[in-house]
């Protein structure tokens, strides 16, 4: 299943920790894809000031518009509305961020108000045809809008200035040309939204939540569109009750895809092993237990790093594996870069001359040398620091690993 994908963004929040930090991502995105990018920019309140950053848009004319001051959760609340919108409200929209625009001199626009707009399309028409004001004034003459003009033979008619025409009639209605033709607007921007309304108040109600729909077996009398969302972890009855409403007979015939996880990298994972296994959710379902626990526990973040420092290749299994582990490794949160690593060992002992040592730029080399030696890994969610100086890797009972080190 392909996401639409509206912004691409990068978030930041310059200066934490002696260091910049920021994070990119894609919007728009799940309540704990938004929650992890704040984690990895280390904005861990809503009093945190950050900004945003955005890289690249399918709307194009639309980045200029958009605050680098903007609310994620509003941002990725207006990319939700626009991914449900069909081509048509797509060019309203756009004619209604020109129209404000013109009227303020190319200004930003509030988010609120642009989510508003959203909702603002009864009151709107496009003409295709009209590009200018000459196809403006001809087609508003060709189809009777121009009252004045009713009864003028066709000899006067074909004499008519249509390119004047147009033009009075876009500046008194206050319509745009856009690429894709002329929009009006008639009405007023509707106050559906009100600033604040998308920011959650707290977390969802679920660990890993899952798209269920049958699977497609090329008979037109067994087959159908139906999804249902199955929130884990879940008991027998709740994933039956799913399973009856897509109208499959077991788990066996179900299609599986993850929307959302308290671990977003996970994801992928868990949607091509439920794929694979035959709907088999006993794993998955455990591994949304765990994942609970560890957000209870305050070492999510830390189970995070530990996926991102670990193999690629890791299977369901080992990611279970892993989060029954995370309790046994520390994540240095404050700590960004190996720079800062280095910084941070250093402070620890009495050295004459410790500012002038900690000034220099080539702690950023003995970091990293100093993380090698330690087998710490940097990651996106700070510096991974593992048991007994093994890496993720070896922490998992991989044959091959095993026998490798046996033989060293």
């Amino acid at each position: 299943m392909d996401k639409i994908t509206f912004f691409e963004l990068e978030i930041s929040r310059p200066g934490l920790f002696r260091a910049g930090t920021s994070a990119t991502g894609t919007l728009p995105a799940g309540p704990y894809e938004l929650r992890d990018l704040l984690e990895k920019a280390r904005i861990i309140d809503e009093r945190v000031i950050y900004s945003i950053e955005i890289l690249d848009s399918k709307l194009d004319y639309l980045p200029q518009f958009i605050s680098s001051s903007t609310n994620l959760y509003e941002l990725n609340h207006l990319a939700k509305r626009l991914a449900s919108l069909s081509q048509w409200e797509l060019d309203c929209f756009e004619g209604m961020v020109m129209m404000d625009a013109i009227q303020t001199e190319y200004a930003p626009i509030s988010v609120e108000r642009l989510i508003n707009m959203t909702h603002s399309m009864s009151d709107c028409q496009v003409v295709y045809e009209a590009h200018d004001d000459r196809t403006l004034g001809k087609f508003y003459a060709d189809n009777d809008f121009v009252p004045k003009l009713e009864g003028v033979l066709d000899e006067v008619y074909s004499c008519l200035d249509f390119e004047k025409i147009g033009k009075e009639m876009r500046e008194g209605e206050g319509g745009v040309f856009t690429p894709h033709g002329y929009v009006l607007q008639n009405g007023e921007i509707a106050k559906t939204y009100q600033s604040g309304d998308a920011i959650p108040l707290e977390n969802p109600d679920y660990t890993i939540l899952l798209s269920i729909g049958k699977g497609y077996f090329n008979d037109p009398e067994f087959d159908n569109d139906l999804t249902v969302q199955l929130k884990l972890p879940a008991d027998d009855a709740v994933v039956s009750q799913a399973v009856e409403t897509v109208g499959a007979a077991s788990l066996r015939e179900c299609t599986f895809y993850v929307e959302d996880c308290l671990a977003p990298s996970l994801a992928e994972l868990i949607t091509d092993e439920l794929n694979e296994c035959d709907g088999d959710i006993t794993v998955v379902d455990a591994l949304a237990e765990l994942l609970h626990k560890l957000d209870r526990d305050g070492r999510l973040p830390v189970y995070k790093a530990m996926l991102e420092a670990g193999p690629k290749d890791l299977t369901l299994d080992e990611a279970v594996d892993l989060a029954e582990q995370a309790v046994d490794f520390q994540l240095l949160r404050e700590t960004a870069s190996p720079l800062e690593y280095a910084r941070a060992e250093l402070a620890k002992h009495d050295i004459p001359l410790k500012g002038v040592l900690l000034a220099n730029r080539d702690l950023q080399h003995y970091g990293q040398k100093l993380m090698e030696s330690q087998s710490a890994s940097c990651t996106d969610y700070g510096i991974l620091l593992t048991p007994e100086g093994m890496t993720v890797e070896q922490c998992l009972a991989r044959p091959e690993l095993s026998r490798g080190m046996e033989m060293k």
